[in-house]
C-alpha cells in the first residue's frame, strides 16, 4: 500500500510539472524578472529608436493612448524606414491616418509563430494575414516582444489598409465600367445587392477572394454570347438575364495569385472556368483577395447550363388531391446496387392524372429527356401501362406517350424538346393514360433527367 502511494505521487509531481513547464509565452512574461513587465506596448514603443515614426503616428492617431490602456493587444510596428514612403495625404487626414495606423493593432493576444494561416482582426475593422513570421507581405524582423499589456512585433514593411474588393469596384478608376454598371444595378426593392446576397459577399473583410474583371470589350462579348439561351422577346431583359449568367462565375472564395493560378478553376456554381493567364493584364491586391483585370474570360456554356434531376418524390403539385392513394416507395436498384425512394400513383380514376414539378430559370435551348420509372408489379399486375412528360402543360406534345415495361431500372431516353425562350418557371407534368381504368392509368418514377444539348 505505501509502495502504491509513493507511486502515486511521483506521478503526480511529475504531471504537475510537464503542465508547469509547458505554460505560454503570455504567462512567462510576468517573471518578476523581465524588465519589461511594468511596461505597457506604447512605452517598448517609445523605447525603440528605430519605431520612433511610428511612435508619431500613434500619437497624432490617437492610438498611443489605446496601447496604453489595461486591455490587451498585439502591434506590428514597421520600423522607420518602411514608412519613409508613406504617402503624407495619410498623415494629414485623420480618418486615413486612423485607418492606416488600426491597420497595425489587433486587440489579440498573438505570437509570431503560427504554421496555419491566420486572418487577424485588426482595429480598423479590416483582416490581415498572418503565417510562418509574415504578416502579409511584411517579415516580422523582431518578434514577441512583451509588454503589460500585449506582444509587440518589429516588421520591415508598413501594411496599408487597402481597400476590399468591392471598394474596388465602387471607385476604383481602374474598374472598368460596364461590369461595374451592371453590378451596381443589381439591386432589390430593400435595397439590397442581389449579387452580394445571392454569389459572394464581395465586401467581407473575414474572408478572401478573387474577382476577375473583364475590360468592356471582354464583358460585351461575353454577354453577346449569352444571349441566345435568354430569349424573352424584350432585348434589356435578355441582355441583363445574359449579363448575370456571366458575372454569377466571375468571383471566386480564395486567393488565386496571377502566377500561380491554375489552367482551371470551380465557381461557387461548379462551373468550370478556363483561366488563360496571357489574358490578365492586371493584378490588384485588395484587403480581401485579389482583383484580376482580364483582356477576356470566356466561360463555355456547356460548363455554365447543367443537368436538371428531378427526383419523382419531390412534386410541387398535382392535378387533383390523390393523396390517398400516392406512395413513396424505398426501393433497391438492381443494376446500379443503390437505394432509391420513388413516387407511385394508382386507383386514382382520373384520365391524364399528373403530378407536376416546377423548374426555376431554364434557359432557351434543347434538352434531352430521360427518366427511371420502375414498374414492379403494381397492384399485381404485370401488364404494361403509358405515361408521358408533358412539358409547360399536361399534355404537351413536345414528348410522346412512353410504354413503361415491368421490372426495368434501366434510365429510358424520352425524346428531345426544345425551349425557344427563356423560362423563368417552367412547369413539367408526369401525365397518367387518357383512362380511367386502374391498371391502364398508373403513374410513377423515381426520377427525371434534362440534359442540355450543347
Amino acid at each position: 500500500m505505501i509502495n502504491k502511494n509513493i507511486f502515486r505521487l511521483l506521478i503526480t509531481f511529475f504531471v504537475g510539472h510537464l503542465l508547469l513547464s509547458g505554460c505560454k509565452k503570455w504567462e512567462d512574461h510576468n517573471a518578476i524578472t523581465d524588465p519589461n513587465v511594468s511596461k505597457d506596448l506604447f512605452q517598448r514603443i517609445q523605447d525603440n529608436p528605430d519605431l520612433s515614426k511610428f511612435a508619431e503616428l500613434l500619437t497624432k492617431s490617437g492610438y498611443d493612448k489605446t496601447i496604453a490602456s489595461s486591455q490587451n493587444f498585439t502591434v506590428f510596428a514597421p520600423v522607420n524606414a518602411a514608412l519613409t514612403s508613406l504617402d503624407p495625404a495619410i498623415v494629414a487626414d485623420d480618418a486615413k491616418l486612423k485607418l492606416f495606423v488600426g491597420n497595425h493593432i489587433t486587440n489579440q493576444i498573438q505570437i509570431s509563430n503560427t504554421t496555419s494561416q491566420l486572418r487577424l482582426h485588426m482595429m480598423n475593422g479590416k483582416y490581415v494575414n498572418l503565417q510562418n513570421g509574415k504578416f502579409d507581405d511584411a517579415s516580422i524582423t523582431t518578434a514577441d516582444q512583451f509588454a503589460k499589456n500585449g506582444y509587440l512585433h518589429i516588421i520591415n514593411k508598413m501594411v496599408p489598409a487597402l481597400s476590399n474588393a468591392w471598394g474596388f469596384l465602387q471607385s476604383d478608376p481602374l474598374m472598368p465600367s460596364k461590369q461595374k454598371n451592371f453590378l451596381l444595378s443589381l439591386v432589390d426593392s430593400t435595397g439590397t445587392n442581389t449579387f452580394l446576397r445571392n454569389v459572394l459577399d464581395l465586401k467581407d473583410e473575414q474572408k478572401q477572394f478573387t474577382f476577375f474583371v473583364l475590360v468592356d470589350t471582354g464583358w460585351d462579348a461575353e454577354v453577346i454570347n449569352y444571349k441566345a439561351y435568354f430569349v424573352t422577346g424584350a432585348v434589356d431583359s435578355t441582355t441583363n438575364l445574359a449579363s448575370s449568367a456571366v458575372v454569377n462565375d466571375l468571383a471566386i472564395e480564395g486567393v488565386y495569385q496571377s502566377a500561380t493560378i491554375p489552367d482551371t478553376i470551380l465557381s461557387k456554381f461548379n462551373t468550370k472556368i478556363g483561366i488563360d493567364k496571357s489574358a490578365i493584364l492586371q493584378s490588384i491586391k485588395v484587403s480581401n483577395g485579389i482583383v484580376h483585370i482580364m483582356s477576356k474570360l470566356p466561360i463555355l456554356p456547356k460548363h455554365k447550363f447543367k443537368q436538371y434531376v428531378i427526383q419523382g418524390e419531390n412534386y410541387n403539385f398535382s392535378r387533383v388531391d390523390r393523396r390517398n392513394v400516392t406512395y413513396f416507395r424505398d426501393k433497391y436498384n438492381l443494376l446500379t446496387s443503390t437505394d432509391f425512394t420513388d413516387v407511385l400513383v394508382f386507383n386514382h380514376d382520373v384520365a391524364q392524372f399528373y403530378l407536376g414539378y416546377q423548374l426555376r430559370n431554364v434557359p432557351s435551348l434543347k434538352f434531352k429527356a430521360y427518366w427511371v420509372a420502375l414498374h414492379d408489379n403494381i397492384n399485381n399486375n404485370t401488364g404494361t401501362f403509358r405515361q408521358m412528360l408533358g412539358i409547360g402543360t399536361p399534355t404537351a406534345n413536345s414528348l410522346p406517350y412512353i410504354t413503361v415495361q415491368p421490372n426495368n431500372f434501366n434510365e429510358v431516353y424520352l425524346g428531345e424538346f426544345t425551349l425557344s425562350s427563356f423560362r423563368p418557371f417552367l412547369n413539367l407534368h408526369l401525365t397518367a393514360d387518357n383512362s380511367t381504368n386502374d391498371d391502364a392509368n398508373k403513374i410513377t418514377v423515381d426520377y427525371i433527367r434534362l440534359e442540355p444539348v450543347l
